[in-house]
């Protein structure tokens, strides 16, 4: 982010439904940096600037967290993409993770699906079970299946997908939603009526 930049004219949106103490690091960064949030409930998305609504973030957890959306809830999460669409909106999907990675082809040659890092127990009918072994991988994910499925997405309506880390996650939503609007809402609109031109 400029540092020289005026940020007492940022007014970021934040989605209310955000819980509360999940997002201290973005939270932590606003406040250092004079950035004014007010939570409101937005109709897409976790995050956009007032005036500038025309591109709006909605941020991931980590990469599980979207998978998840693209497979149990693709049909929800594909009529949200659509219903932002609808209404001139572009969405930057933000998955935060332990590392950065530069685009899509970068993480699905370097991302590992994280392992459990304690043995877990459950009792039933008073007997314990082992419910995972340490070192076990969480999930089993298709990673090549889910990064297609985002550029499928990515071809097909007026979204990108992009890495960032929960330090740098803050100074990537007002990079997206402030520094490089005019970019992204450029590229959006682009895309709106590319997509619009084939129905």
């Amino acid at each position: 982010m400029d540092m020289s930049m005026d940020t007492d004219e940022i007014y970021l949106l934040e989605d209310s439904r955000n819980k509360i103490g999940c997002h201290d690091a973005k939270n932590k960064y606003f406040q250092e940096h004079n950035i004014k949030v007010m939570r409101s409930k937005l109709p897409f998305g976790d995050y956009g600037i007032i005036n500038k609504m025309n591109v709006l973030i909605d941020t991931k957890a980590n990469f599980l967290e979207l998978e998840n959306n693209l497979t149990k809830q693709h049909i929800r999460f594909r009529k949200e993409i659509q219903g932002a669409n609808d209404f001139n909106i572009g969405l930057v999907i933000l998955i935060e993770e332990e590392d950065y990675y530069a685009d899509l082809d970068t993480f699905k040659n370097w991302y590992r699906v994280p392992r459990w890092k304690s043995d877990g127990w459950k009792t039933v009918n008073g007997k314990r079970y082992k419910t995972h072994s340490k070192g076990e991988q969480m999930t089993k994910v298709d990673i090549d299946a889910i990064v297609k499925a985002m550029k499928t997405m990515q071809e097909k309506y007026a979204v990108i997908f992009k890495f960032t880390t929960k330090e740098k996650c803050g100074a990537d939503i007002i990079d997206i939603l402030h520094t490089r609007y005019d970019e992204y809402n450029d590229y959006f609109q682009k895309k709106l009526k590319e997509i619009r031109s084939k129905k």
